[in-house]
């Protein structure tokens, strides 16, 4: 008999989990082309367009946009970052950042880096200035322009800010995360995944009842067929055009299990056999077991039920295990059957240091056994990785170190190249 599987059939909505309203909508500003910052002003979100120069006021309800520098755009063409605080603007454009009152919008000079500037933020008397180049978020008495003292940078890519009270937001375009850092230490709060890439800004909208909604603005490339006329063979062309919108982002924060979850999507996915004879032969008394989808930290199943025949379910090792039942199965038949799941998925980030871990602690043989599972062809059993663990791990006892020791060993000495045939890892 033959077996196949049909693929898992996603369907991801731009509005998380439900019927979309202006709680989910995706903002699509009206003239934009690449949108490299994100403010608040008056009700309304303001987007910085670089590639325009335009500072866009935009109704988060209907997409109605509003040119708001229209007599001074050529300021800020290639600008990035935007802050707003009291009726003073903040944005940067190459190693400086420039404020100007919003009645005028003239920009002055604030201060100049060594560097390239990526995000400002405000938030009363103080400045805060990311560069990722420099590797630092700088922080300045804004009266003084005086340096006060600088964070490290939570991620590697350009990072986008926003300040809220003792929080400093931070958005990192490379790892699709956001940060909420103590803006007096640095300390990392939690880290959450933003639903699409390329976050290039973010901002604090005040909502009808005090709270507050977190929107991140993105901007980017997409494919899609372009109808070509002057090609009468094959009209259909793949190309790529700008992609820039808002979203919000949600986040639920679980301390006690150092997680944190973000935008939900509710995905459709089916898992189907189909039984095709390849020898005369009957079978009987057949069992055919399918694990069903798990429910997990960030998964949670909504909804599971049959596709041509009924299953009767069962716990293997916790798993839930759906078992069709063949009384007799002869050469001349044909099957299809599986299972069709409603689920709920969510982004999840783990906030873990090595303090969090007990050095003291020794993994049980239950973990060992199922962790040291070569089931990839790692290579794991011979002599030359097993060395090379140790050699990395050195005399560090703490298993988060550990891991990491590992990895950067990995990441020192090893780089990308194309090869006509694939080594296995002890080669390597």
């Amino acid at each position: 008999m033959q077996s196949n599987l049909t693929s898992s059939r996603p369907t991801p909505a731009t509005a998380p989990l439900l019927q979309q309203d202006d709680r989910h909508r995706t903002i699509r500003p009206l003239a934009s082309y690449s949108l490299q910052g994100l403010a608040v002003l008056d009700g309304s979100l303001m987007a910085l367009d670089a590639i325009r120069g335009y500072l866009l006021q935009v109704d988060p309800a209907t997409d109605n946009t509003i040119v708001f520098n229209s007599q001074r755009t050529e300021e800020f063409v290639d600008a990035i970052g935007l802050a707003i605080w009291n009726d003073t603007l903040w944005f940067a454009r190459e190693e400086s950042v420039y404020f100007c009152k919003l009645s005028d919008l003239v920009p002055q000079l604030f201060v100049t880096l060594p560097y390239p500037v990526d995000g400002v933020g405000v938030w009363e008397s103080t400045v805060y200035v990311a560069s990722q180049k420099q590797g630092y978020i700088s922080i300045f008495e804004r009266e003084q322009k005086r340096l006060i003292t600088r964070l490290p940078m939570p991620g590697v890519g350009i990072e986008n800010l926003t300040v809220r009270g003792e929080e400093l937001w931070v958005c990192d375009r490379t790892e699709q995360t956001v940060y909420c850092l103590d803006r007096a230490t640095g300390e990392q709060r939690l880290c959450v995944l933003t639903p699409f890439e390329n976050p290039t800004g973010l901002a604090f909208y005040p909502q009808a009842d005090g709270t507050d909604r977190l929107y991140i603005s993105y901007a980017g490339e997409e494919a899609y067929i372009r109808d070509n006329p002057n090609n009468l063979e094959n009209p259909d062309e793949l190309s790529y055009r700008d992609r820039t919108f808002i979203h919000p982002l949600y986040i639920h924060h679980n301390p006690e299990e150092r997680y944190a979850l973000s935008n939900g999507f509710l995905i459709e996915m089916s898992y189907v056999e189909e039984l095709q004879p390849l020898e005369d032969v009957d079978v009987q008394h057949l069992e055919w077991r399918i694990a069903l989808p798990t429910e997990t930290a960030r998964q949670k199943v909504l909804h599971v039920e049959s596709i041509g025949r009924s299953f009767t379910e069962e716990l293997q090792d916790g798993q839930r295990v759906a078992v069709f039942t063949f009384d007799r199965l002869t050469s001349q038949e044909r099957h299809v059957f599986g299972w069709k799941a409603l689920i709920e998925v969510r982004s999840i980030k783990y906030l873990l240091t090595s303090d969090d871990v007990d050095s003291s602690s020794v993994l049980s043989q239950e973990f060992g056994t199922r962790y040291l599972v070569d089931d990839d062809e790692l290579s794991m059993d011979t002599p030359v990785i097993q060395a090379a663990a140790q050699e990395a791990i050195g005399t560090e006892t703490n298993l988060l170190r550990k891991m990491l020791k590992i990895r950067n060993y990995v990441y020192d000495r090893l780089s990308y190249s194309l090869t006509p045939h694939i080594e296995a890892p002890d080669v390597v």
